[in-house]
């Protein structure tokens, strides 16, 4: 695919689902529509290879990568995530079906939150992109505090949309995730105040970067911004 067909299909608005739609719960298993948190499909694309799409069950793009046809089919190449919103969230690539390289991972306001390297699906490193105190001007108390709109409580939720790495060290854990609500309800600044295993703080980092719109806490009567920290187990 040369790269104007590309951007004229990064550009075009979702599609509904069709006939061979795959649909998919909150953990990404196969389900049937109704019980659908996301749906997809894969097209023909260059040399043999497919694009792969996902959407939010409402139609939003949740997902876009090039891979080989299955079953099963496996991610090959770039992929973007993407929030709700449009706003990209998650940029990296692909190597046979496990994580390569260097990956970005994007606050939804457009702000670099963090990069991570992988290696054969593995965490190898984790820079550090600002100090342990770079949110500490941010209140953790206000007069009303934010409010989480979600279907569930907030340890429920993410109890439901975690998706649990192949591999989590015996015994479980607890990775402890700083994040900031905005004033607008969005999560911001999300970063990993203590970690257990990297795959494990990755999963992390990404399922509370991708929690829907708070309502804001007020201060004085004025939307403001509120930090948090939440622990998120794995078993």
């Amino acid at each position: 695919m040369n790269a104007l067909a590309l951007l004229l299909t990064l550009l075009a608005p979702p599609a509904r689902p069709v006939p061979d739609t795959t649909f998919w719960d909150g953990n990404w298993r196969r389900v049937q529509r109704p019980n659908a948190v996301y749906y997809g499909w894969t097209t023909p694309a260059d040399s043999g290879r497919c694009r792969i799409q996902d959407f939010y069950l409402t139609g939003e793009r949740q997902m876009e990568a090039l891979g080989w046809p299955g079953p099963p089919v496996v991610k090959d190449g770039p992929v973007t995530y993407y929030f709700r919103s449009g706003a990209k969230r998650t940029t990296g690539r692909f190597a046979n079906g496990q994580r390569e390289g260097t990956w970005q991972y994007w606050n939804e306001d457009g702000t670099l939150r963090q990069k991570m390297t992988w290696h054969a699906g593995r965490a190898v490193a984790t820079p550090a992109k600002e100090p342990a105190d770079a949110d500490s001007s941010v209140p953790q108390l206000v007069q009303q505090m934010p409010k989480f709109l979600g279907p569930l409580p907030l340890a429920q939720y993410l109890g439901a949309t975690i998706r649990r790495p192949a591999q989590v060290p015996a015994g479980g854990g607890k990775v402890y995730v700083q994040f900031v609500v905005g004033p607008q309800g969005t999560i911001t600044s999300t970063r990993i105040i203590k970690g257990f295993d990297p795959n494990c703080d990755a999963e992390a980092l990404r399922a509370v970067a991708a929690l829907p719109r708070w309502q804001p806490g007020l201060q004085n009567g004025e939307p403001t911004a509120v930090r948090f920290v939440v622990p998120v187990v794995f078993k």
